[in-house]
C-alpha cells in the first residue's frame, strides 16, 4: 500500500486506479491497465510535487484492492482534492481480434481521447464539476479531444453529459467519486484498446501534458493557490 505525503499542508490525492490482483482493462496488446495508471499516477505525483504541492500517493504500488479504502485514506490524510487515474476501453460489441507478436488480442478503433468523470453525490459535487471542467479544458487546449462513447446509448455506457465540450459526465455511484469526502474526480486518460492510443498515453510527452493540465487545472478552479 502506498499512502506517503510530502508535507503537512493539506495534499492533493492522487489515486492509482485498480491493482495487479484486479487491473482492469486490457490494452491491444495485451497489457494491464494498471500498469498505465499507476505509471502517469507517479508521474502526475512528481510534477505536483516539484511544483510545491502536497501529495498523497494511494494505490501506486498496486496492492490495494478496497476501493472504499482508497477513500477513507484521504478522508483521513486530509486530502484537499481526490484524483482517481484510470485508462479506458470499449464495449465487447466493437472489439476486434488481431495478431501482435504471434499472440491474439483484441482492439478497437472505435473510440479514443479522454473522459472525466463526477458524482453528483460527492458533497463538493459543484466544485468536482468545476475542477473536471478545468482539466478538460486545458487537456483540449493541450491539442486533445474527448471521447463521446460513454454516451451512447448502450448498455454498459449510456452515461449523462455533465459538460460535453471539455469531456465529463456524471458516474453517481462511483465508489471512490462518491465516498471521498471533498472534490473528486476520475480521468480516463486515453482508450488503451485502441492501438495508436495505446502507444501515444505511454510517451513521456503525453504523460507529463497530462499532468500539466491537472496542475494548471486545479490552480483554474481553486484548489491549488495562485501563483
Amino acid at each position: 500500500m502506498s499512502t506517503t505525503a510530502v508535507a503537512d499542508e493539506e495534499p492533493l490525492a492522487i489515486d492509482a486506479g485498480h491493482s495487479w490482483a484486479h487491473p482492469g482493462s486490457t490494452s491491444a496488446t495485451g497489457e494491464p491497465e494498471f500498469m498505465f495508471n499507476s505509471a502517469l499516477a507517479q508521474t502526475v505525483s512528481d510534477f505536483l510535487t516539484a511544483h510545491g504541492n502536497s501529495v498523497l500517493r494511494i494505490g501506486h504500488d498496486g496492492k490495494m484492492d478496497n476501493l472504499k479504502k482508497r477513500t477513507a485514506i484521504a478522508n483521513q490524510g486530509g486530502a484537499k482534492f481526490f484524483l482517481s487515474l484510470h485508462h479506458d476501453s470499449v464495449q465487447p460489441r466493437y472489439l476486434k481480434d488481431w495478431q501482435w507478436q504471434g499472440v491474439t488480442h483484441q482492439y478497437s478503433d472505435y473510440a479514443a481521447g479522454f473522459s472525466l468523470f463526477v458524482s453528483r453525490k460527492n458533497p463538493y459535487s459543484q466544485a468536482s464539476l468545476h475542477c473536471a471542467s478545468a482539466i478538460g479544458g486545458l487537456l483540449r487546449e493541450k491539442g486533445l479531444h474527448p471521447t463521446p462513447h460513454h454516451a451512447e446509448n448502450i448498455q454498459g455506457e449510456n452515461r449523462e453529459w455533465a459538460d460535453k465540450e471539455n469531456g465529463v459526465y456524471f458516474y453517481d455511484d462511483l465508489i471512490v467519486l462518491k465516498t471521498a469526502a471533498m472534490p473528486a474526480v476520475l480521468l480516463e486518460a486515453g482508450v488503451i484498446v485502441n492501438k495508436e492510443e495505446e502507444l501515444a498515453v505511454q510517451q513521456p510527452e503525453r504523460r507529463n501534458t497530462i499532468a500539466t493540465a491537472i496542475e494548471n487545472g486545479l490552480r483554474n478552479c481553486g484548489i491549488i493557490n495562485q501563483k
